[in-house]
């Protein structure tokens, strides 16, 4: 029996792969990816037409860049962060990056808000609502610095502070200057529960569902010497996930996690020996740190329909640093 043409039972009828855009050249040899991120690369559809979207953590890199592809898909954004300069600086940048003559004004809020306080977190998801009268999705990207210690060194305050920061107020950072650099023996750490709770007390009530993504980290799904507080407060955003998936499930709301590992961001090189950066760059099958522009094509995935029926999920984006 003759096989079929795959290429086109595939096809989409009315589509090409011209229109699809999956005819981009390969990159030579070891440049693997480009050094910079690249808001105005062409998309191939715009499938997210009038979704809500809040995200936590915006003025930092992930979050500006996750912003300019939700907007050129077609959603609203809230961008949320404790850091006001911070977002007044992302917003010429975002403008930038949309294709003239579709403005973002109405497209886009910003809100500063401090996550140490719960009353603020609640106002936050209901100003989200209040200007696009619902909410689709959130991504929970905030991070959060924590001091590399070994285990005879970290006190138990030190622990406490990390798992209360990261597993339970950690919608938003503690501090404004907190986002880009991942470096050693500085640590990052996501959101959690309250950003869950408020997120999806908007879904369900204004949009019968939605998807809730928690930037999480590698080191929540593999151990690192001196880092036992920050792995534990990831290893417990992977419970909170789950155990929100399972609950909010009946409520049409999925819950994933998103595991980054070295990101190229400003000053993403500030703390690390040369030595182990080579050594970390040795362990990543693909031979390259990420850009923030692989995280946020990871997010509009999650945040479309095409992830409909993924919940409970962790999805790497390492390069294959974990390749278990």
């Amino acid at each position: 029996m003759q096989r079929a043409n795959t290429t086109e039972s595939l096809r989409t009828p009315g589509a090409s792969i011209a229109t699809l855009n999956l005819n981009k050249p390969p990159r030579p040899g070891m440049e693997r990816a480009p050094t910079s991120t690249n808001l105005t690369r062409p998309l191939p559809i715009q499938r997210l037409e009038g979704k809500v979207v809040m995200i936590t953590g915006g003025g930092g890199k992930v979050g500006v860049e996750s912003a300019g592809r939700l907007l050129i898909e077609g959603c609203n954004v809230a961008l949320i962060d404790i850091d006001q300069g911070a977002l007044e600086a992302a917003v010429p940048v975002l403008k930038a990056a949309i294709p003239t003559g579709s403005p973002i004004e109405s497209r886009l809020l910003t809100i500063v808000a401090d996550a140490t306080k719960e009353p603020d977190v609640e106002a936050c998801a209901k100003k989200v609502v209040q200007r696009f009268e619902r909410l689709d999705a959130a991504l929970l990207n905030c991070c959060h610095r924590g001091e590399s210690k070994s285990i005879f060194d970290v006190t138990e305050d030190d622990f406490d502070r990390i798992m209360t920061i990261n597993a339970k107020s950690g919608m938003f950072p503690p501090h404004p200057a907190l986002f880009d650099s991942v470096t050693p023996p500085l640590t990052l750490d996501p959101p959690a529960f309250l950003g869950v709770k408020y997120a999806a007390t908007a879904m369900q009530t204004t949009s019968g569902g939605g998807s809730i993504i928690i930037r999480s980290s590698i080191a929540g799904l593999r151990g690192f010497p001196n880092l036992i507080s920050y792995s534990a407060s990831k290893f417990a955003l992977r419970g909170i996930a789950l155990t929100a998936a399972e609950e909010l499930g009946p409520l049409n709301i999925r819950v994933n996690t998103i595991h980054t590992s070295i990101i190229q961001t400003q000053g993403y090189k500030d703390g690390w020996n040369k030595e182990r950066l080579a050594e970390l760059k040795e362990e990543t099958a693909l031979d390259r740190f990420s850009t923030p522009d692989d995280v946020a094509s990871v997010v509009a995935f999650l945040v479309s329909e095409d992830s409909k029926f993924m919940t409970g999920g962790h999805l790497k984006i390492d390069g294959g640093c974990v390749a278990v």
